[in-house]
């Protein structure tokens, strides 16, 4: 049997997912990245002996098809604490998991940021989500904030703590995403909590890539169209392909794609992120700091030195802080030192700014689920396919699954599955 010509078109998570599984197969491929390394939206920097993330990420443990497909000793994981500061009124407010921290819980009970009653719905919620190991689509449809109130709890809690936690995963503050994905990752989060890899959020997709093949992936090779049978690259090559895997955004995906062929997407979900040095002492624990009062700019902070100190030379600090959308201001540094100044102490105003991270393209607009309550299908066409996190959900774990699908989808059509 002659070996079929496969060709995965983008080197990200879902990409690379899609060629761990086509070559635990047995089935040969290339891959053609456009940038200059893997990783897609997972990508990190080294700046003055600092490793920058684009953008504040982690990983939630918990995730299915990721303690399937990645070796977590291997990342290096550095857990962050099971809860949040909240900063309200001027004071920071502990909010801890009391299933893992049950002390703090406990000493953290008189606390007013919010009424009592919520925190039992928080447990109650807890239960609800215990059993929820990937998106259920038998669930009703719902926006998140809707959920929320009908579940009781108060605007207290709500504006409080699950605008700011949640909007800084969603990267939106209206709470309008699917209410079936905050109950997925309600429970990733409370099955085994966020971490972040030692050396930069890259290290997931470089464990991925480095078990490939020799030769299978070309960086520096964007494509500039296919057609059944094959692919043209930028350069004028022309690469022979039986199967065609476009494992691209959803944007590059709807332009390379045929114009009879889905959907234009709407406008992604942006992110700015500011990093900040300091060799000054920073009291506190490895945990997301929110902003309670939901003024702004920064949504969320974290000193990610305190959980992972190999991100920073000895004797440094790295903070981390987060914007929800890609606001342009020749002031917005210095803006956010202020803010940063009344959270973490006037010491804030000679921190060290590093970079400045603007990511318009950080999230597809594609948490509210597919009609028809399922994930897009992954054959386009015959020979044609497509993965990416759009196509399942938005997050870590509908990447890989996607990337298993769209490899599951060519084995089937060559009846190896």
């Amino acid at each position: 049997m002659t070996q079929p010509s496969i060709a995965i078109i983008g080197a990200g998570l879902a990409g690379l997912a899609c060629a761990r599984h086509l070559a635990r197969a047995g089935l040969a491929f290339r891959i053609f990245e456009a940038g200059d390394a893997v990783g897609g939206r997972l990508r990190s920097d080294r700046v003055d002996g600092f490793t920058l993330d684009r953008g504040f990420q982690v990983l939630l443990t918990a995730y299915p098809e990721a303690k399937q497909l990645l070796d977590f000793d291997g990342l290096n994981l550095r857990p962050l604490y099971r809860g949040a500061d909240v900063f309200f009124q001027g004071k920071r407010h502990l909010l801890a998991d009391p299933f893992h921290h049950p002390i703090d819980a406990l000493k953290s009970l008189p606390d007013g940021l919010i009424p009592w009653m919520d925190k039992w719905q928080m447990l109650m919620l807890c239960k609800e989500a215990s059993g929820i190991r990937s998106v259920e689509r038998r669930l009703p449809e719902m926006e998140t904030e809707d959920y929320l109130k009908d579940f009781g709890f108060s605007h207290e809690a709500i504006d409080r703590f699950f605008r700011p936690f949640f909007g800084g995963v969603f990267l939106e503050k209206d709470l309008r995403t699917s209410a079936r994905m905050f109950l997925f990752l309600y429970s990733m989060f409370q099955k085994g909590g966020a971490a972040i890899p030692a050396h930069g959020i890259q290290a997931i997709p470089e464990q991925l890539a480095v078990a490939l093949p020799p030769e299978s992936l070309r960086l520096n090779s964007p494509v500039a169209a296919i057609q059944p049978g094959h692919v043209t690259l930028k350069s004028g090559e022309i690469v022979k392909a039986s199967h065609i895997i476009l494992a691209v955004s959803e944007e590059a995906a709807f332009h390379l794609l045929p114009e009879s062929v889905g959907e234009k997407p709407k406008p992604p979900r942006g992110t700015t992120c500011l990093y900040f040095a300091t060799s000054d002492p920073l009291p506190g624990r490895s945990i997301l700091c929110l902003d309670g009062e939901n003024r702004g700019p920064v949504n969320n902070a974290c000193v990610l030195t305190h959980a992972a100190p190999e991100r920073a030379p000895h004797g440094q600090h790295l903070i981390s802080t987060s914007i929800i959308g890609t606001p342009s201001s020749a002031e917005l540094e210095e803006v956010v030192r202020e803010q940063m100044a009344r959270w973490f102490g006037q010491a804030a105003r000679r921190w060290r700014h590093l970079r400045t991270y603007q990511i318009r393209h950080a999230q597809p607009e594609g948490r509210q689920l597919h009609p028809g309550n399922g994930p897009l299908p992954a054959m386009i066409t015959p020979g044609l396919y497509r993965c990416g996190d759009y196509v399942e959900d938005v997050s870590i774990n509908g990447a890989l699954v996607s990337g298993r699908r769209a490899a599951e989808a060519v084995l089937s059509s060559l009846s190896l599955h």
